[in-house]
């Protein structure tokens, strides 16, 4: 009987602690470090974008970006910012 209850309760700490490590452990760094391995600039790299001429979403560090009229605007492609730039001139 105590055997079971032995293996029954090594079984659950090793389900637990291959649970966190497969799913990284959490909790707070010292520091005020994040244990993100993906930084705040490369978060806002992965930001997704919408393009004003088409409405498509993409990631804003593959996005066509150029200033127009003293804004930022994010693009798809050259041919949505072209299309962009003949429909608003500055």
């Amino acid at each position: 009987m105590y055997r079971l209850i032995l293996v029954i309760l090594l079984l659950t700490i090793l389900y637990y602690l291959l649970r966190q490590m497969f799913r990284g452990f959490r909790g707070p760094l010292p520091d005020g470090q994040s244990n993100s391995p993906v930084q705040g600039s490369e978060d806002d790299q992965d930001q997704m974008v919408e393009d004003p001429v088409c409405h498509i979403f993409v990631p804003r560090r593959i996005a066509l970006i150029e200033s127009i009229g003293g804004r930022e605007y994010c693009f798809c492609g050259k041919e949505c910012a072209g299309r962009f730039r003949n429909e608003h001139p500055v």
